[in-house]
């Protein structure tokens, strides 16, 4: 069915009922059957069948797809660490009470230092 607008897709199915079930990409050069979007992974060349997907993680810097599932999981999923180092997973980056107490005696230190120094060139 055409008209001066848009192409659209339709297929005859069970008791000649047309159903659309095609994704048309950005790009406007492919279309997808809809089984092909939100799959995690990228059918249209330009991306657009994976963009507004709730059920991924894209990592940051190499741009792969991920299921959700597997974001704060406690496992590297990403090749950059993002599934699990970021806002959402509030991941410890000391784990442990003796690097957190040398990290705290450290800080002490500096603050203390550079209060010194302050204080001097007053």
């Amino acid at each position: 069915i055409a008209n001066n607008t848009y192409l659209a897709f339709f297929t005859k199915s069970y008791k000649d009922i047309y159903t659309n079930r095609y994704f048309v990409c950005d790009n406007k050069l492919q279309c997808l059957d809809y089984s092909q979007v939100c799959d995690l992974v990228e059918d249209c060349d330009d991306g657009s069948d994976e963009t507004a997907c709730t059920n991924h993680f894209r990592c940051i810097f190499s741009s792969s797809l991920i299921p959700k599932t597997k974001k704060c999981d406690g496992r590297y999923d990403c090749q950059d660490m993002s599934d699990e180092c970021n806002e959402q997973c509030s991941r410890e980056i000391l784990e442990g009470s003796s690097l957190k107490v040398i990290s705290l005696i450290i800080g002490s230190l500096a603050v203390l230092a550079n209060s010194i120094i302050i204080i001097r060139n007053t």
